[in-house]
Protein backbone atom coordinates (compact mmCIF):
# COMPACT_ATOMS: atom_id res chain seq x y z
CA UNK A 1 0.00 0.00 0.00
CA UNK A 2 1.34 3.40 -0.94
CA UNK A 3 1.68 5.73 2.03
CA UNK A 4 0.94 9.45 2.25
CA UNK A 5 4.00 11.63 2.80
CA UNK A 6 2.33 14.98 3.39
CA UNK A 7 3.56 15.17 6.97
CA UNK A 8 6.78 16.66 8.30
CA UNK A 9 10.16 15.39 7.34
CA UNK A 10 8.70 13.02 4.72
CA UNK A 11 7.63 10.52 7.39
CA UNK A 12 4.84 8.38 5.94
CA UNK A 13 1.35 8.29 7.38
CA UNK A 14 1.43 4.54 7.86
CA UNK A 15 -0.12 1.96 10.15
CA UNK A 16 2.19 -1.00 9.56
CA UNK A 17 4.29 -2.71 12.22
CA UNK A 18 7.35 -0.80 11.03
CA UNK A 19 5.70 2.58 11.56
CA UNK A 20 4.20 1.47 14.86
CA UNK A 21 7.56 0.27 16.21
CA UNK A 22 9.37 3.36 14.92
CA UNK A 23 7.07 5.63 16.94
CA UNK A 24 6.13 3.28 19.78
CA UNK A 25 9.52 1.86 20.75
CA UNK A 26 11.02 5.19 21.92
CA UNK A 27 7.77 5.94 23.76
CA UNK A 28 7.78 2.51 25.39
CA UNK A 29 11.38 2.99 26.48
CA UNK A 30 10.63 6.55 27.59
CA UNK A 31 7.74 5.39 29.76
CA UNK A 32 9.91 2.53 30.98
CA UNK A 33 12.33 5.18 32.25
CA UNK A 34 9.47 6.66 34.24
CA UNK A 35 8.61 3.19 35.52
CA UNK A 36 12.25 2.71 36.53
CA UNK A 37 12.16 6.03 38.39
CA UNK A 38 9.06 4.95 40.29
CA UNK A 39 10.41 1.46 40.99
CA UNK A 40 13.75 2.60 42.39
CA UNK A 41 12.09 5.49 44.22
CA UNK A 42 9.85 2.98 46.04
CA UNK A 43 12.76 0.60 46.52
CA UNK A 44 14.91 3.24 48.20
CA UNK A 45 12.04 4.46 50.36
CA UNK A 46 11.21 0.87 51.36
CA UNK A 47 14.81 0.58 52.57
CA UNK A 48 14.40 3.87 54.45
CA UNK A 49 11.15 3.19 56.39
CA UNK A 50 7.65 1.70 56.19
CA UNK A 51 6.05 5.13 56.52
CA UNK A 52 8.16 6.69 53.76
CA UNK A 53 7.15 4.27 50.99
CA UNK A 54 3.49 4.44 52.05
CA UNK A 55 3.53 8.26 52.10
CA UNK A 56 5.18 8.58 48.68
CA UNK A 57 2.53 6.32 47.12
CA UNK A 58 -0.52 8.29 48.27
CA UNK A 59 1.18 11.70 48.33
CA UNK A 60 2.40 11.34 44.75
CA UNK A 61 -0.84 9.79 43.52
CA UNK A 62 -2.91 12.56 45.09
CA UNK A 63 -0.77 15.28 43.49
CA UNK A 64 -1.00 13.59 40.11
CA UNK A 65 -4.78 13.34 40.55
CA UNK A 66 -5.06 17.10 40.99
CA UNK A 67 -2.64 17.68 38.10
CA UNK A 68 -4.38 15.32 35.69
CA UNK A 69 -7.09 17.69 34.49
CA UNK A 70 -4.33 20.08 33.39
CA UNK A 71 -1.96 17.35 32.17
CA UNK A 72 -4.71 15.80 30.05
CA UNK A 73 -5.69 19.17 28.61
CA UNK A 74 -2.20 20.39 27.69
CA UNK A 75 -1.13 16.89 26.65
CA UNK A 76 -3.85 16.97 24.00
CA UNK A 77 -1.67 19.51 22.21
CA UNK A 78 0.03 16.44 20.75
CA UNK A 79 -3.17 15.46 18.93
CA UNK A 80 -3.37 18.90 17.31
CA UNK A 81 0.27 18.61 16.30
CA UNK A 82 -0.36 15.12 14.89
CA UNK A 83 -3.41 16.15 12.86
CA UNK A 84 -1.79 19.34 11.54
CA UNK A 85 1.23 17.23 10.65
CA UNK A 86 -0.85 14.58 8.89
CA UNK A 87 -2.81 17.21 6.93
CA UNK A 88 0.40 18.90 5.76
CA UNK A 89 -0.24 22.18 7.64
CA UNK A 90 2.95 22.35 9.65
CA UNK A 91 2.83 26.14 9.80
CA UNK A 92 0.07 25.74 12.42
CA UNK A 93 2.15 23.54 14.74
CA UNK A 94 4.14 26.31 16.42
CA UNK A 95 0.96 28.30 17.05
CA UNK A 96 -0.73 25.23 18.58
CA UNK A 97 2.28 24.65 20.83
CA UNK A 98 2.08 28.17 22.27
CA UNK A 99 -1.58 27.71 23.17
CA UNK A 100 -0.57 24.54 25.00
CA UNK A 101 2.18 26.45 26.83
CA UNK A 102 -0.32 29.11 27.97
CA UNK A 103 -2.62 26.38 29.33
CA UNK A 104 0.36 24.73 31.07
CA UNK A 105 1.23 28.00 32.81
CA UNK A 106 -2.38 28.37 33.94
CA UNK A 107 -2.29 24.85 35.37
CA UNK A 108 1.00 25.63 37.13
CA UNK A 109 -0.53 28.66 38.86
CA UNK A 110 -3.36 26.51 40.24
CA UNK A 111 -1.23 23.51 41.27
CA UNK A 112 1.35 25.60 43.11
CA UNK A 113 -1.30 26.62 45.64
CA UNK A 114 -1.06 23.06 47.01
CA UNK A 115 1.71 24.19 49.37
CA UNK A 116 -0.94 25.95 51.46
CA UNK A 117 -3.59 23.25 51.74
CA UNK A 118 -1.69 19.94 51.59
CA UNK A 119 -1.46 19.42 55.35
CA UNK A 120 -5.19 19.90 56.16
CA UNK A 121 -6.06 17.75 53.14
CA UNK A 122 -4.05 14.71 54.24
CA UNK A 123 -5.15 15.06 57.86
CA UNK A 124 -8.67 14.22 56.67
CA UNK A 125 -7.85 10.80 55.22
CA UNK A 126 -7.60 8.86 58.47
CA UNK A 127 -4.10 7.55 57.82
CA UNK A 128 -1.45 6.96 60.46
CA UNK A 129 -0.40 10.48 61.71
CA UNK A 130 3.27 9.87 60.87
CA UNK A 131 2.37 8.79 57.35
CA UNK A 132 -0.07 11.70 56.87
CA UNK A 133 2.62 14.23 57.76
CA UNK A 134 5.03 12.78 55.21
CA UNK A 135 2.28 12.57 52.58
CA UNK A 136 1.71 16.32 52.96
CA UNK A 137 5.44 17.07 52.65
CA UNK A 138 5.75 14.98 49.47
CA UNK A 139 2.67 16.70 48.02
CA UNK A 140 3.95 20.21 48.88
CA UNK A 141 7.31 19.68 47.18
CA UNK A 142 5.69 18.32 44.03
CA UNK A 143 3.40 21.37 44.06
CA UNK A 144 6.45 23.65 44.11
CA UNK A 145 7.85 21.80 41.10
CA UNK A 146 4.59 21.87 39.13
CA UNK A 147 6.00 24.33 36.59
CA UNK A 148 8.59 21.83 35.35
CA UNK A 149 6.13 18.95 35.32
CA UNK A 150 3.53 20.88 33.31
CA UNK A 151 5.93 22.41 30.78
CA UNK A 152 7.75 19.12 30.15
CA UNK A 153 4.41 17.48 29.36
CA UNK A 154 3.43 20.13 26.80
CA UNK A 155 6.85 20.63 25.17
CA UNK A 156 7.32 16.92 24.48
CA UNK A 157 4.16 17.11 22.29
CA UNK A 158 6.15 19.09 19.72
CA UNK A 159 8.14 15.94 18.93
CA UNK A 160 5.79 13.11 19.87
CA UNK A 161 2.90 14.56 17.84
CA UNK A 162 5.08 14.56 14.70
CA UNK A 163 6.26 11.01 15.37
CA UNK A 164 9.75 12.25 16.33
CA UNK A 165 9.86 10.18 19.49
CA UNK A 166 13.62 9.61 19.69
CA UNK A 167 14.17 12.97 21.40
CA UNK A 168 11.43 12.14 23.90
CA UNK A 169 13.33 8.96 24.73
CA UNK A 170 16.67 10.78 24.99
CA UNK A 171 15.26 13.34 27.44
CA UNK A 172 13.62 10.58 29.52
CA UNK A 173 16.93 8.72 29.74
CA UNK A 174 18.74 11.87 30.87
CA UNK A 175 16.05 12.56 33.49
CA UNK A 176 16.35 9.00 34.80
CA UNK A 177 20.14 9.22 34.95
CA UNK A 178 19.77 12.31 37.14
CA UNK A 179 16.72 11.17 39.11
CA UNK A 180 18.23 7.98 40.52
CA UNK A 181 21.40 9.50 42.02
CA UNK A 182 19.52 12.60 43.23
CA UNK A 183 17.00 10.39 45.03
CA UNK A 184 19.79 8.35 46.60
CA UNK A 185 21.65 11.45 47.80
CA UNK A 186 18.55 13.20 49.15
CA UNK A 187 16.76 10.18 50.67
CA UNK A 188 19.72 8.74 52.57
CA UNK A 189 21.74 11.93 53.07
CA UNK A 190 24.97 11.23 51.22
CA UNK A 191 27.86 13.55 50.32
CA UNK A 192 27.28 15.73 53.35
CA UNK A 193 23.56 16.21 52.73
CA UNK A 194 21.00 15.55 55.48
CA UNK A 195 18.83 12.41 55.17
CA UNK A 196 15.44 13.68 54.00
CA UNK A 197 13.54 10.43 53.36
CA UNK A 198 10.19 11.14 51.68
CA UNK A 199 11.05 14.80 51.10
CA UNK A 200 14.32 13.76 49.45
CA UNK A 201 12.47 11.54 46.98
CA UNK A 202 10.23 14.44 46.02
CA UNK A 203 13.15 16.86 45.56
CA UNK A 204 14.98 14.30 43.44
CA UNK A 205 11.95 13.99 41.16
CA UNK A 206 11.58 17.76 40.81
CA UNK A 207 15.30 18.20 40.10
CA UNK A 208 15.22 15.65 37.28
CA UNK A 209 12.10 17.32 35.79
CA UNK A 210 13.86 20.69 35.74
CA UNK A 211 16.78 19.18 33.81
CA UNK A 212 14.36 17.68 31.28
CA UNK A 213 12.62 21.04 30.90
CA UNK A 214 15.91 22.81 30.14
CA UNK A 215 16.71 20.29 27.37
CA UNK A 216 13.25 20.52 25.79
CA UNK A 217 13.28 24.32 25.90
CA UNK A 218 16.74 24.49 24.30
CA UNK A 219 15.67 22.33 21.34
CA UNK A 220 12.22 23.96 21.05
CA UNK A 221 13.89 27.36 20.55
CA UNK A 222 16.69 26.02 18.35
CA UNK A 223 17.32 27.76 15.00
CA UNK A 224 15.82 24.85 13.05
CA UNK A 225 12.58 24.80 15.06
CA UNK A 226 12.33 28.59 14.91
CA UNK A 227 12.85 28.61 11.16
CA UNK A 228 10.42 25.83 10.23
CA UNK A 229 7.74 26.17 12.90
CA UNK A 230 8.11 29.71 14.25
CA UNK A 231 8.48 28.45 17.82
CA UNK A 232 9.93 31.82 18.87
CA UNK A 233 6.76 33.68 17.87
CA UNK A 234 4.73 34.07 21.05
CA UNK A 235 1.10 34.34 19.98
CA UNK A 236 -2.33 34.00 21.54
CA UNK A 237 -4.97 32.53 19.22
CA UNK A 238 -8.38 32.68 20.88
CA UNK A 239 -10.05 30.47 18.27
CA UNK A 240 -7.35 27.81 18.44
CA UNK A 241 -7.13 27.77 22.22
CA UNK A 242 -10.93 27.45 22.23
CA UNK A 243 -10.68 24.33 20.06
CA UNK A 244 -7.94 22.95 22.28
CA UNK A 245 -10.13 23.44 25.34
CA UNK A 246 -13.14 21.96 23.55
CA UNK A 247 -11.31 18.71 22.85
CA UNK A 248 -8.52 18.78 25.40
CA UNK A 249 -10.58 19.61 28.49
CA UNK A 250 -12.74 16.46 28.23
CA UNK A 251 -9.48 14.54 27.87
CA UNK A 252 -8.20 16.21 31.04
CA UNK A 253 -11.46 15.54 32.86
CA UNK A 254 -11.30 11.89 31.76
CA UNK A 255 -7.79 11.49 33.14
CA UNK A 256 -8.71 13.37 36.33
CA UNK A 257 -11.77 11.18 36.92
CA UNK A 258 -9.66 8.09 36.26
CA UNK A 259 -7.14 9.23 38.86
CA UNK A 260 -9.82 10.37 41.32
CA UNK A 261 -11.32 6.90 41.19
CA UNK A 262 -7.93 5.23 41.50
CA UNK A 263 -6.77 7.63 44.22
CA UNK A 264 -9.93 6.86 46.20
CA UNK A 265 -8.97 3.20 45.90
CA UNK A 266 -5.39 3.92 47.06
CA UNK A 267 -6.44 6.15 49.96
CA UNK A 268 -8.95 3.58 51.19
CA UNK A 269 -6.30 0.84 51.08
CA UNK A 270 -4.20 3.08 53.31
CA UNK A 271 -6.99 3.06 55.89
CA UNK A 272 -6.51 -0.70 56.40
CA UNK A 273 -3.23 -0.09 58.25
CA UNK A 274 0.43 0.63 57.55
CA UNK A 275 1.14 -2.92 56.28
CA UNK A 276 -1.53 -2.77 53.57
CA UNK A 277 -0.55 0.83 52.82
CA UNK A 278 3.11 -0.08 52.37
CA UNK A 279 2.17 -3.15 50.31
CA UNK A 280 0.16 -0.89 47.99
CA UNK A 281 3.13 1.42 47.48
CA UNK A 282 5.42 -1.51 46.69
CA UNK A 283 2.89 -3.20 44.41
CA UNK A 284 2.14 -0.17 42.29
CA UNK A 285 5.81 0.68 42.05
CA UNK A 286 6.23 -2.78 40.50
CA UNK A 287 3.03 -2.42 38.45
CA UNK A 288 4.51 0.62 36.70
CA UNK A 289 6.95 -1.74 34.99
CA UNK A 290 3.96 -3.09 33.07
CA UNK A 291 1.70 -0.04 33.07
CA UNK A 292 4.10 2.65 31.78
CA UNK A 293 5.22 0.77 28.62
CA UNK A 294 1.54 0.08 27.86
CA UNK A 295 0.97 3.83 28.13
CA UNK A 296 3.79 4.30 25.59
CA UNK A 297 2.04 1.95 23.15
CA UNK A 298 -1.22 3.82 23.78
CA UNK A 299 0.51 7.13 23.01
CA UNK A 300 1.79 5.65 19.76
CA UNK A 301 -1.78 4.60 18.87
CA UNK A 302 -2.99 8.14 19.55
CA UNK A 303 -0.25 9.68 17.38
CA UNK A 304 -0.72 7.26 14.47
CA UNK A 305 -4.51 7.51 14.52
CA UNK A 306 -4.31 11.31 14.78
CA UNK A 307 -1.91 11.58 11.83
CA UNK A 308 -4.02 9.20 9.73
CA UNK A 309 -7.24 11.03 10.56
CA UNK A 310 -5.58 14.35 9.69
CA UNK A 311 -4.53 12.87 6.34
CA UNK A 312 -8.02 11.34 5.85
CA UNK A 313 -6.55 7.82 5.80
CA UNK A 314 -9.01 5.94 8.04
CA UNK A 315 -7.94 2.42 6.88
CA UNK A 316 -4.40 3.25 8.02
CA UNK A 317 -5.73 4.42 11.38
CA UNK A 318 -7.50 1.07 11.84
CA UNK A 319 -4.40 -0.82 10.78
CA UNK A 320 -2.23 1.10 13.25
CA UNK A 321 -4.66 0.44 16.10
CA UNK A 322 -4.77 -3.29 15.32
CA UNK A 323 -0.98 -3.53 15.36
CA UNK A 324 -0.74 -1.57 18.62
CA UNK A 325 -3.21 -4.02 20.18
CA UNK A 326 -1.09 -6.97 19.05
CA UNK A 327 2.03 -5.43 20.61
CA UNK A 328 0.40 -4.52 23.92
CA UNK A 329 -1.19 -7.96 24.21
CA UNK A 330 2.15 -9.72 23.71
CA UNK A 331 3.90 -7.45 26.21
CA UNK A 332 1.28 -7.63 28.96
CA UNK A 333 1.02 -11.42 28.61
CA UNK A 334 4.72 -11.62 29.41
CA UNK A 335 4.24 -9.36 32.44
CA UNK A 336 1.34 -11.52 33.67
CA UNK A 337 3.69 -14.51 33.72
CA UNK A 338 6.33 -12.50 35.54
CA UNK A 339 3.96 -11.23 38.25
CA UNK A 340 2.17 -14.53 38.82
CA UNK A 341 5.00 -17.09 38.50
CA UNK A 342 8.12 -15.21 39.64
CA UNK A 343 6.74 -13.15 42.51
CA UNK A 344 9.58 -13.97 44.88
CA UNK A 345 12.12 -12.61 42.42
CA UNK A 346 10.07 -9.45 41.79
CA UNK A 347 9.53 -8.70 45.49
CA UNK A 348 12.99 -9.70 46.75
CA UNK A 349 14.64 -6.26 46.30
CA UNK A 350 12.06 -4.70 48.64
CA UNK A 351 12.70 -7.09 51.54
CA UNK A 352 14.31 -5.72 54.70
CA UNK A 353 15.72 -8.83 56.46
CA UNK A 354 14.63 -9.22 60.06
CA UNK A 355 11.78 -6.70 59.87
CA UNK A 356 8.64 -8.61 60.89
CA UNK A 357 6.27 -5.73 60.13
CA UNK A 358 7.69 -5.34 56.65
CA UNK A 359 7.49 -9.10 56.08
CA UNK A 360 3.72 -8.84 56.50
CA UNK A 361 3.61 -6.05 53.90
CA UNK A 362 5.61 -8.22 51.47
CA UNK A 363 3.12 -11.09 51.90
CA UNK A 364 0.22 -8.75 51.18
CA UNK A 365 2.06 -7.30 48.16
CA UNK A 366 2.34 -10.83 46.75
CA UNK A 367 -1.43 -11.23 46.98
CA UNK A 368 -1.92 -7.86 45.27
CA UNK A 369 0.31 -8.95 42.39
CA UNK A 370 -2.10 -11.81 41.68
CA UNK A 371 -4.92 -9.28 41.31
CA UNK A 372 -2.78 -7.21 38.94
CA UNK A 373 -2.05 -10.32 36.88
CA UNK A 374 -5.80 -10.83 36.56
CA UNK A 375 -6.50 -7.54 34.80
CA UNK A 376 -3.20 -6.55 33.19
CA UNK A 377 -3.89 -7.81 29.67
CA UNK A 378 -7.36 -6.26 29.49
CA UNK A 379 -6.04 -3.00 30.93
CA UNK A 380 -3.40 -2.81 28.19
CA UNK A 381 -6.06 -3.18 25.49
CA UNK A 382 -8.23 -0.58 27.22
CA UNK A 383 -5.32 1.90 27.28
CA UNK A 384 -4.67 1.48 23.54
CA UNK A 385 -8.36 1.72 22.57
CA UNK A 386 -9.03 4.82 24.65
CA UNK A 387 -5.89 6.55 23.34
CA UNK A 388 -6.86 5.77 19.75
CA UNK A 389 -10.33 7.26 20.28
CA UNK A 390 -8.83 10.40 21.82
CA UNK A 391 -6.33 10.65 18.96
CA UNK A 392 -9.26 10.93 16.56
CA UNK A 393 -10.96 13.57 18.74
CA UNK A 394 -13.49 11.34 20.54
CA UNK A 395 -12.70 12.78 23.96
CA UNK A 396 -16.24 13.32 25.23
CA UNK A 397 -17.15 9.65 25.06
CA UNK A 398 -14.08 8.64 27.05
CA UNK A 399 -14.92 11.34 29.61
CA UNK A 400 -18.50 10.15 30.09
CA UNK A 401 -17.44 6.50 30.18
CA UNK A 402 -15.03 7.27 33.00
CA UNK A 403 -17.66 9.32 34.83
CA UNK A 404 -20.16 6.50 34.80
CA UNK A 405 -17.85 3.54 35.32
CA UNK A 406 -14.86 4.98 37.16
CA UNK A 407 -16.81 7.02 39.68
CA UNK A 408 -20.21 5.33 39.84
CA UNK A 409 -19.12 1.70 39.52
CA UNK A 410 -15.64 1.78 41.05
CA UNK A 411 -14.87 4.63 43.47
CA UNK A 412 -18.27 4.64 45.18
CA UNK A 413 -18.45 0.84 45.56
CA UNK A 414 -14.91 0.90 47.05
CA UNK A 415 -16.04 3.48 49.59
CA UNK A 416 -19.11 1.41 50.45
CA UNK A 417 -17.05 -1.77 50.79
CA UNK A 418 -14.65 -0.05 53.20
CA UNK A 419 -17.35 1.62 55.29
CA UNK A 420 -19.31 -1.63 55.63
CA UNK A 421 -16.27 -3.51 56.92
CA UNK A 422 -15.32 -5.66 53.94
CA UNK A 423 -11.63 -6.77 53.74
CA UNK A 424 -9.09 -4.90 51.59
CA UNK A 425 -9.06 -7.50 48.81
CA UNK A 426 -12.71 -6.81 47.93
CA UNK A 427 -11.63 -3.37 46.70
CA UNK A 428 -9.37 -5.11 44.19
CA UNK A 429 -12.33 -7.06 42.83
CA UNK A 430 -14.08 -3.71 42.22
CA UNK A 431 -10.96 -2.48 40.36
CA UNK A 432 -10.88 -5.55 38.11
CA UNK A 433 -14.59 -5.17 37.31
CA UNK A 434 -14.08 -1.51 36.34
CA UNK A 435 -11.21 -2.29 33.97
CA UNK A 436 -13.12 -5.06 32.20
CA UNK A 437 -16.21 -2.86 31.75
CA UNK A 438 -14.24 0.15 30.46
CA UNK A 439 -12.39 -1.99 27.93
CA UNK A 440 -15.71 -3.34 26.66
CA UNK A 441 -17.14 0.18 26.28
CA UNK A 442 -14.08 1.47 24.42
CA UNK A 443 -14.14 -1.53 22.09
CA UNK A 444 -17.82 -1.07 21.29
CA UNK A 445 -17.25 2.64 20.65
CA UNK A 446 -14.43 1.83 18.26
CA UNK A 447 -16.58 -0.72 16.42
CA UNK A 448 -19.37 1.86 16.03
CA UNK A 449 -17.11 3.91 13.72
CA UNK A 450 -18.26 7.26 15.11
CA UNK A 451 -14.65 8.36 15.55
CA UNK A 452 -13.88 8.08 11.82
CA UNK A 453 -15.72 11.31 11.02
CA UNK A 454 -14.09 13.39 13.76
CA UNK A 455 -11.38 16.10 13.46
CA UNK A 456 -9.91 18.36 16.11
CA UNK A 457 -8.29 20.74 13.62
CA UNK A 458 -10.12 23.21 11.38
CA UNK A 459 -11.92 21.68 8.39
CA UNK A 460 -9.93 23.95 6.08
CA UNK A 461 -6.71 22.43 7.38
CA UNK A 462 -7.86 19.06 6.06
CA UNK A 463 -9.39 20.21 2.79
CA UNK A 464 -6.86 22.80 1.58
CA UNK A 465 -4.19 21.64 -0.87
CA UNK A 466 -0.62 21.13 0.22
CA UNK A 467 0.70 24.40 -1.22
CA UNK A 468 1.38 25.78 2.27
CA UNK A 469 3.42 22.75 3.24
CA UNK A 470 7.20 23.01 3.51
CA UNK A 471 9.41 20.00 3.62
CA UNK A 472 11.87 19.75 6.47
CA UNK A 473 15.42 18.64 5.89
Amino acid sequence: MKTDRRNSGGLPVDGGFGAVFKIALPLILSNSCHAANMFFDRLMLARYSNEAVAAAFTGGLTHFTFACIFIGTVGYTGTFVAQYDGSGHRERIGRAMWQGIFLALLGTAVLTTGVWWAEPLFSCFGHDPGVAKQEAVYFEILSIGSFSFMLVNVLCCFWSGRGRTNLVLAVSVVMTLFNLPLNYLFIFGKCGLPAMGTAGAAWGTVGAEVIGLVIYAAVFFSPSARRHFGTHRICFDAALIGRMLRYGLPNGVHLALDLIAFNTFGLLLGCYGVAVHEASGITFGINNIAFCPAIGIGMAASILVGRAVGAEKIPLAKKALKNCLVIVTAYTFFMVLLFSVFQDVVLYPFVRPGDADQAQAIRIAGQMLYFISGYLLIDGCSIVLSNALRGAGDTRFTMWAMTGVGIGLFALPCLILYLTGFPWWTLWIALESEIFLLCTLFFLRYRSGRWTGMRVIEVAAVQEPEQNSTKLP
